[in-house]
């Protein structure tokens, strides 16, 4: 090759500089892409050579092309045999290229500006060249070499990436490497910058408290090749602060990425650590990488396998801006300490920020809290999965968050989660503009038999008092919630704070929209806004268009929760129409389908309209307050073909108070039939024979003896204290009662409560009355009593 080159360098001579090979060509581009000074010294018969086998990086081809390398062939390979013999340097020894080693360039004596030196050491390998003009540079194994006589050999280096075996890294997993590291960061970034390259290893690292870490710089990237290149934590480290990162008075770092890295805390390894957030110290939360001022920060395609920090990424300062955790790992794993410490693994407070398609997984047991949190916003979090967490995403505002969280949460998965996706106001800054949508949430209530459960929505645990901050301007849609169905009942189970969607905070709640969401077996409610306190307004909701599927099948203790749709405290203006709320279960369970009950608040231009309310045995009860405003032809009026007195009016009708009853059937007769009949106390109409019920004083629960006679909405009366109540749901034999029993009841008969009503209107015409001039006083008392009887039929007097 040599010989061929040399021909061809010949023949390009001839032909001068304007008839370049393609070979000279290449060299004269390849310039720009070495060091200049190396090039200078260069002659065009190596940089040839370079060309012809890619750049000097091409060591392994360089070697069996160049058969002028010195001790190419011969064994020889160090400076001292094959350079600083007679006449080395000299030109005419042809000499280009020595193979040497770090060892023998520092211990070299004599210099040789006219030839390139390749470094054999494993790992470290590389061209370096001589430089003359530089007396003053230190030695730092990696790019700078100081030989015993003062002189200065530079690595050639291709592009801007430095690999950390160059500093002497070892990567074999016993040496720590953390030293050198920071020592490849420090020189990187004295060059204005580059890129720190970690090649396949195991670099084992020794952080210790605060004092000891890798700290990042600016502008100076690491970079390794995927999950084989591992920087993982020596044995029984102890306490550490974090393994990469700053302390949080340190300055702001900026535009550094970490990529293709393994993070591996090694937590079976670190028997003398202690993770416990009740200590007074900071420096045991061991995280992977932790920033507390920030700017452009990039953590992508890395695996944190297995992590145990506090945080295993935090980026924590709500005045910084643009963080990306982009097609990372994660994967839990619980370390020494206290038991069940509070844990996320992607935690990013500031403005402009993307966590999107992470992978996060904690086997049943390790006790992972939390898989990301976003604070301040903007912010997008989309398309992460999640599995073993006990939270997908915790969204929480700041001190800085303004009139503009706009947080978007969309097309993640968590499975096994109890918080899926939850919302926590920071003090008195409200939480605003958050969108979550097209998210798939799988809850483990039963499993992990936590006291809390939410799907989306806010918190529903203890916050301090001054965390009073509302939530207004959220939409959630098009999301799916399945909940683990739970038939026992557990005495940890917090009732009022259990639900697929919802906002129970002491706060107000402001311009939310809920539609298009299915929920399937929530325990307690599926949506519940408002709170036992009544504490702050529920204003401007919409919850439309969803599909609730077996709400409420928990045997709770209190039953107010047991709801598919459930509005407390003070509401004003909400809308719910459009729902298809449905129960399975061959024995019902549910109970309300829609509650806003008087006890549960007030309700000022509520309407509910339009919603599909379907269960087997019957239960899902609409329990609406008086002045919510419900579809008209459902509440307020009502069609009969048989007037109230008929005895062929079917047995078991139940009409509910303030229902307005048409009679559209049946014979007229003008003059006596009514309009119409307005209910004034609901009842049913019947008799109700055969039936027996038992109960215990002060409950709502009742068991019959058959209950294929009753349906839910009846008004029944025990005759044990002539009690009146009525169904709001039948369970096999069970009936639970609107109201608590007021006596015990011990195989009472039972029977129908028909309704107290009032007739209006007429039908027809009365028959004309003969002219009563001159009748005599006992005609004139017939006419009368004709006219009383006809009033009477009207119901404008009393029978």
């Amino acid at each position: 090759m040599e010989a061929e080159l040399m021909d061809d360098r010949a023949s390009q001579g001839r032909k001068g500089h304007s008839n370049q090979s393609r070979e000279e060509q290449a060299v004269e581009s390849s310039w720009s892409e070495l060091n200049s000074i190396a090039v200078q010294k260069m002659t065009r018969r190596k940089l040839l050579m370079l060309a012809s086998v890619g750049a000097a990086g091409a060591a392994v081809s360089l070697y069996g092309a160049t058969s002028s390398m010195a001790g190419a062939g011969t064994g020889q390979s160090t400076v001292n045999s094959s350079v600083y013999g007679a006449g080395a340097c000299d030109p005419e020894t042809g000499n280009d290229f020595v193979k040497t080693t770090i060892e023998s360039l520092r211990a070299s004596s004599v210099p040789c500006s006219d030839v390139l030196y390749y470094v054999t050491n494993p790992g470290q390998e590389g061209f370096f060249y001589y430089d003359p003009g530089d007396t003053l540079s230190a030695d730092n194994t990696g790019l700078i070499l100081v030989s015993s006589s003062g002189a200065r050999y530079k690595r050639i280096v291709e592009n801007d990436r430095y690999s950390v075996k160059w500093f002497g890294a070892k990567g074999d997993g016993v040496t720590d490497d953390l030293d050198i590291i920071q020592a490849a960061i420090d020189v990187v970034f004295a060059l204005g910058g580059g890129i720190v390259f970690f090649p396949k290893g195991t670099y084992i690292v020794s952080p210790l408290l605060q004092t000891r870490r890798i700290v990042p710089k600016n502008n100076v990237h690491l970079l390794g090749e995927g999950p084989n290149s591992v920087i993982k934590v020596k044995n029984d480290a102890g306490d550490y602060w974090t393994i990469i990162g700053n302390f949080q008075t340190w300055p702001k770092v900026k535009n550094v990425s970490i990529r293709g890295l393994r993070f591996d805390q090694n937590p079976s390894g670190n028997t003398t650590c202690n993770i416990d957030h009740r200590r007074t110290d900071y420096y045991w939360t061991q995280y992977c990488i932790g920033l507390f001022d920030y700017e452009n920060i990039v953590i992508e395609d890395c695996t944190f396998d297995p992590i145990c920090g506090w945080n295993t990424v935090v980026l924590n300062n709500a005045s910084s801006t643009g963080a990306v955790v982009r097609n990372c790992s994660f994967n839990f794993v619980h370390a020494r300490g206290f038991d069940g410490y509070d844990n996320s693994a992607v935690y990013v407070n500031g403005k402009s920020h993307i966590v999107s398609n992470n992978r996060f997984y904690a086997a049943p047991g390790e006790k992972a809290m939390g898989a990301i949190e976003t604070h301040t916003g903007k912010s997008v979090v989309s398309g992460n999965v999640s599995d073993g967490y006990v939270t997908g995403v915790h969204i929480q505002s700041s001190e800085t968050s303004g009139e503009n969280g706009d947080m978007s949460v969309t097309g993640n998965t968590f499975t096994n989660a109890v918080h899926a996706i939850q919302f926590w106001p920071y003090k008195q800054y409200s939480l605003k503009n958050v969108t979550v949508s097209g998210n798939t949430i799988s809850l483990a209530n039963a499993q992990k038999q936590r006291d809390m459960m939410v799907g989306i929505g806010a918190f529903p645990g203890y916050l301090p008092p001054d965390h009073t901050g509302m939530f207004e301007n959220i939409t959630i849609t098009g999301n799916t919630i399945t909940c683990e169905e739970e038939f026992t009942k557990r005495s940890n189970l917090l009732e009022g704070f259990c639900y697929g969607i919802g906002f129970v905070r002491d706060t107000n709640v402001k311009n939310v929209i809920i539609s298009n969401n299915v929920i399937k077996n929530a325990p307690i409610a599926a949506i519940h806004i408002g709170n036992t306190s009544k504490v702050g307004t529920m204003s401007n909701l919409r919850i439309t268009d969803n599909i609730i599927v077996n709400a409420g099948h928990y045997p709770a203790g209190n039953e107010a929760y047991k709801a598919a749709i459930l509005l407390r405290s003070t509401v004003v203006g909400a809308v719910v129409s459009g729902n298809t709320i449905n129960e399975t279960y061959d024995t019902s369970l549910g109970l309300y389908a829609i509650r806003m009950n008087a006890a549960d608040g007030t309700f000022t231009e509520v309407e509910v309209k339009d919603n599909l309310i379907t269960s087997k045995q019957g239960g899902l009860w609409l329990d609406l307050h008086s002045t919510v405003r419900t579809d008209e032809a459902e509440k307020y009026m009502k069609f009969t073909a048989k007037t109230f007195d008929d005895p062929l009016m079917e047995a078991g009708t139940t009409y509910q108070p303030g229902t307005i009853v048409l009679v559209n059937g049946g014979a007229i007769t003008a003059g006596a039939t009514q309009v119409g009949y307005r209910i004034l106390n609901g009842g049913t109409f019947g008799t109700l024979t055969g039936v027996t019920a038992t109960g215990t004083v002060g409950t709502y629960k009742v068991t019959v003896n058959d209950s294929s006679k009753l349906k839910v909405g009846q008004w029944i009366q025990f005759a044990s204290g002539s009690q009146v109540r009525r169904i709001n749901r039948i369970a096999g034999n069970e009936l639970r009662v609107n109201a608590p029993l007021a006596a015990t009841v011990t195989a009472s008969g039972v029977s129908y409560l028909p309704p107290v009503y009032e007739p209006f209107g007429r039908i027809g015409k009365l028959p004309a009355q003969a002219d009563t001039t001159g009748l005599t006083v006992d005609q004139l008392e017939t006419e009368v009593n004709a006219l009383k009887q006809a009033l009477r039929n009207f119901g404008i007097i009393q029978p």
